[in-house]
């Protein structure tokens, strides 16, 4: 945590603890304030590098999901229901309505649904790589189903445990996935994304278990249906380089949206964490888009996209 962060902890309303980081705004702060949530399994301590471009006239609340980043898990998951709940608790007590609502994959579904369901809450969407694989209409073919189900298998059965910090921090330099992050964002997933036994060994802070369930329970074509609904401009990003978005799904959504750019990130799906700098550079631009801040314009829906 920085100098200028203060440590969040907010109990939602089925009592589940939820952490975080606020970084107040400088004195002269304009509204409205932003708030942010991670991708599963990830944790929003991974996203301070990124998040740390923003302009220091917002203040950004940087809220973990159940489950996630030392806040306490349910018992059980059927839905991303609870996910939802806490989000818009977080908002309606903790703030004063409306806020620019971000977040990355799964965080970036749930602040869509948000400002669906409770228009009044939003002020804006930052929209950073929602897992969309399906355009409008489509199913999974049987190759892609089966894919997804080995997909949900491996973090099910995903490793969970270690001796020690040190060797959990070794194994996490050398993932194939996190390798790519920087030494500052890894060092902030590692901060928050491992509990602590009194034996000194490790755990994930998120259960295998969860991350696969929601997985399991992951919305596809209700996007679209949350996005006619959803009242205000939006941008959404994505990873150059990325496997999980499709991108007619996502000029499919941004068509749904009132107003929306589409605008492309260097990097995979975690480009939040690989290229913080240029991500967050571009997420402070959309910000500004947003606060009609910029020469650049949002288009309407039937022009989306900024390639």
């Amino acid at each position: 945590m920085t100098d200028a962060e203060r440590p969040l902890r907010f109990r939602g309303p089925e009592g589940l603890a939820l952490t975080g980081f606020v970084r107040p705004a400088r004195e002269g702060a304009r509204p409205p304030a932003l708030v942010f949530t991670s991708g599963n399994g990830f944790a929003v301590q991974a996203y301070r590098p990124f998040l740390a471009h923003l302009p220091g006239d917002v203040t950004v609340h940087a809220l973990n999901h159940r489950g996630h980043g030392g806040s306490d898990a349910p018992e059980r998951l059927e839905s991303w229901d609870g996910l939802l709940a806490d989000l818009r608790a977080y908002v309606e007590r903790e703030l004063e309505p409306p806020v620019i609502l971000a977040g990355h994959s799964m965080g970036a579904m749930l602040a869509l649904r948000l400002a669906a369901e409770a228009p009044a809450l939003a002020a804006g969407l930052l929209l950073l790589e929602p897992p969309l694989r399906l355009a409008p209409g489509q199913a999974l073919t049987p190759g892609e189903a089966e894919g997804r189900r080995v997909f949900i298998d491996r973090a099910r059965n995903r490793r969970a445990d270690w001796p020690s910090r040190a060797e959990a921090e070794a194994w996490f330099a050398g993932s194939v996935v996190y390798r790519l992050w920087t030494p500052e964002a890894r060092r902030g997933f590692l901060e928050a994304g491992l509990a602590e036994r009194p034996d000194g060994s490790v755990t994930l802070a998120t259960p295998p278990w969860l991350e696969a369930a929601l997985y399991e329970t992951v919305p596809q074509q209700e996007l679209y249906a949350w996005a006619a609904r959803a009242p205000c401009a939006a941008v959404l990003y994505r990873g150059l380089d990325s496997p999980v978005p499709s991108l007619p799904a996502y000029e499919a959504l941004a068509n749904a949206l009132p107003v929306c750019a589409l605008v492309p990130v260097p990097g995979t799906h975690a480009f939040p964490m690989e290229h913080p700098d240029e991500a967050g550079r571009r997420l402070a631009e959309g910000l500004r888009l947003l606060r009609g801040e910029t020469g650049l314009a949002l288009t309407g829906a039937a022009a989306a996209g900024t390639r």
